[in-house]
């Protein structure tokens, strides 16, 4: 494939004899390629060399084998490069969208073109400084592994990304003499939400891990950091103050750097985000400030919305939104998954863009009224939070305190756990929820993420009840809708197991017909 192709409009589509020249024959990645994944490398080499001639004032031995290293690494990965772009080629017939690629162990790939369901644009830093894109297509099947469901188009150019994209979406070109449609904004990335950027559980984690990552490269490296004049002098100081003291100084440093790297990714993931309906029918996303993403995702394949709230969020009032939609991958962070519409948001913008993402007046869960479940699903996470939590710790401590390495009133540790495990048992009990509006399924649970679930009751395929030993006991079910969508199920936990039938039955009418006369004959189905 040529690297020298229009661009033109995404709205407008590839013009006739554009789609000829991409349907024409085989075609292959583009060759800089190869200077992109030698590039890669220059990463995490530049900087260590760069830490350990600083830190011995020059570049010692082991800077030497680590510049070597990479000199070999490079030259071998740039082989490979080669080879691969060499063998890899890739075509658009009529039918199908075939992808070949190896050279000693040979691979083909196909899918048929009317079962295309996404193509989705991503660009990393280095994609984008050598003007290259990745385009992912789905199918929107969920067979297990990720790559079984998609085919993936890493290296191409740019303007060739967006004609793909547009081809295989049938993004075609407007009546001749008539101006195209302009894309209809739905919702834009607003700067004031980056306060809800570090009210994840993810922020002082995500800062842990770099520091003891960190700590270990220079321990490899034989590189005291005690030893440099400004850390030595940071060091002494924090000796210095009273214990007490000096462990809140490091967590608010901890929790200062947590936040500050949690508005530097939100910033990276988020900035120049739009939301938009195109002419065509579909939403489309763009985002992103070092690796662009763009993601399509067809209207008609949309089955619902899902509210997601970890706790801090929830104590903000604030969520996140995603689609629940065939043919997205199951896979990503809150970062980077394929499926979320916005960043954490104020629950009010949430509720506004689920009702026009749906075409709805409002929101299906702001209006939605939520049934509680019975008094014996609290009973089961009280059991859980104020019994089996605090036995658990206390058995950990006391096999600890069995090797000497605790004191046996550390068991005393457990305690407290025993009116937390109360608080956070009642608060799940009061998340849970179900309800019907007139086109939705409504679901609501979780204590430390709650999930909202909007389920379109035409897109339930079908429905499972399951019960353990104790939920038989109880007369309690878990519920599940199957849906091609999302995780491809929607469980509705702890529900009465009478109720839970006849929520069913109303919600999707017929579909559990042949199974009530065992119900009404008083025997549930497992």
């Amino acid at each position: 494939m040529s690297s020298r192709t229009k661009a033109y409009d995404v709205s407008e589509g590839p013009s006739a004899r554009e789609e000829a020249e991409l349907e024409a024959a085989w075609q292959r990645l583009h060759p800089r390629m190869v200077v992109v994944s030698v590039s890669w490398l220059a990463g995490p080499t530049v900087p260590l060399v760069g830490t350990m001639t600083l830190a011995a004032g020059r570049l010692n031995a082991h800077g030497w084998i680590a510049l070597g290293s990479y000199i070999v690494v490079a030259a071998v990965q740039a082989g490979h490069e080669w080879v691969r772009y060499r063998t890899t080629r890739f075509r658009f017939t009529d039918r199908k969208v075939e992808l070949q690629s190896g050279l000693l162990f040979r691979k083909e790939k196909s899918i048929p073109r009317d079962r295309v369901r996404s193509a989705d644009l991503t660009a990393n830093p280095v994609h984008r400084l050598f003007g290259l894109a990745a385009v992912k297509i789905g199918t929107g099947e969920h067979q297990g592994r990720d790559e079984d469901e998609h085919l993936v188009l890493d290296g191409i150019s740019r303007e060739q990304a967006v004609q793909v994209r547009a081809l295989l979406l049938r993004q075609a070109p407007g009546d001749a003499g008539t101006a195209p449609e302009l894309p209809v904004r739905l919702a834009r990335m607003r700067w004031t939400w980056a306060r809800y950027a570090p009210l994840t559980f993810t922020t002082l984690a995500g800062v842990m891990a770099v520091f003891i990552g960190l700590s270990k490269l220079l321990d490899t490296f034989g590189i005291d950091i005690t030893k440099l004049g400004t850390a030595r002098a940071v060091w002494d100081w924090l000796s210095s103050l009273p214990a007490a003291v000096a462990v809140a100084v490091v967590i608010a440093v901890l929790l200062a750097i947590g936040v500050a790297g949690a508005l530097v990714a939100f910033a990276e993931a988020w900035f120049g985000h739009r939301l938009e309906r195109e002419p065509g029918g579909s939403l489309h996303m763009t985002r992103g400030l070092l690796t662009s993403r763009s993601v399509s995702v067809e209207e008609r394949r949309i089955r619902g919305v899902e509210i997601v709230q970890p706790l801090p969020l929830r104590w903000a009032r604030a969520a996140r939104v995603n689609i629940l939609a065939t043919g997205l991958s199951r896979r990503g962070s809150h970062l980077t998954h394929p499926a979320q519409l916005l960043p954490a948001a104020p629950l009010a913008a949430v509720h506004e863009v689920t009702a026009k993402v749906l075409h709805d007046v409002a929101s299906p869960i702001a209006e939605a009224v939520l049934h509680g479940h019975p008094r014996a699903a609290l009973r089961r996470r009280l059991l859980r939070g104020c019994l089996l939590l605090p036995a658990t710790v206390a058995a950990v401590l006391g096999g600890i305190a069995a090797t000497g390495l605790l004191p046996w009133w550390s068991l005393g540790g457990a305690a407290p756990l025993v009116p937390l495990g109360a608080l956070f048992a009642r608060d799940a009990y009061r998340g849970l929820g179900h309800g019907l509006t007139e086109g939705y399924v409504v679901v609501r649970q979780g204590t430390f993420v709650r999930r909202t679930v909007a389920l379109r009751r035409d897109g339930i395929i079908g429905w499972r009840g399951r019960q353990s030993y104790f939920q038989r006991r109880a007369g309690l079910l878990t519920l599940s809708a199957t849906t091609a969508a999302g995780r491809g199920v929607v469980r509705i936990p702890d529900m009465d197991a009478v109720e839970a039938l006849r929520f069913a039955s109303v919600a999707v009418p017929g579909l559990l017909d042949p199974f009530m006369e065992r119900t009404q004959a008083g025997a549930l189905p497992h």
